[in-house]
């Protein structure tokens, strides 16, 4: 058996969560298709993914292996297009969808629903990266979210209504923009004052 040892990095921090610690030859599959595939299962489900592909991209490993979920000349191409920004997850997840969907044909609709889950309590959970690329572009998913449903660009920042405690929801009821949050909170103060004015006693007539 080949000692692969040589072309494995050194030790990081992240390295021993890995999923594919335990058995890191199994991310050398050659140009075996069934073996690549299975390797990139492996990375699909690590937690240290991203870890993983931006040490290769930092070191320039890109001539072995599976990392990150991609073979050396995907990640030569993503090293390409950072042109040695490696820091930023959303950068480099940006780059990545570029070079795996090139030309996206899918409508945006299609692109963002596919990276979300609803869940049993009427969310919509996002389960991709905190940003998406669609056509050369990237997208925030509460703010793509909203101008889908909407069918506006959102007024200022797109957070999570007062009433859903799920971090991770983009569902469009459950957000609202800068100018759906001011007329929220100019109608409740509002109210509040229709209320304190109908608890203030009457003043009977002289």
């Amino acid at each position: 058996m080949i000692d692969l040892s040589a072309y494995l990095p050194a030790p990081k921090q992240w390295s021993k969560h890995a999923a594919c610690a335990g058995d890191p030859e199994r991310m050398f599959p050659d140009n075996h298709e069934p073996r690549i595939r299975d390797a990139k299962q492996v990375c699909h489900g690590c937690p240290v993914r991203m870890a993983c592909l931006q040490d290769a991209l930092r070191t320039d490993d890109n001539d072995w292996g599976i990392r990150g979920a991609l073979r050396p000349s995907e990640r030569r191409k993503v090293a390409e297009l950072l042109d040695g920004r490696y820091d930023n997850p959303d950068q480099v997840a940006a780059a990545v969808q570029q070079v795996l969907h090139p030309g996206d044909a899918r409508p945006l609709r299609e692109v963002f629903f596919g990276h979300t889950e609803e869940t049993p309590d009427g969310h919509l959970k996002w389960t991709g990266h905190s940003t998406f690329s669609w056509k050369g572009k990237v997208y925030a998913p509460k703010r793509t979210s909203f101008f889908l449903h909407r069918g506006r660009e959102a007024n200022g920042n797109v957070r999570r209504t007062p009433s859903c405690p799920l971090i991770e929801c983009v569902h469009p009821m459950h957000l609202e923009d800068g100018a759906e949050r001011e007329r929220r909170v100019v109608a409740a103060r509002e109210a509040k004052a229709l209320i304190r004015q109908a608890k203030q006693p009457k003043q009977s007539a002289a």
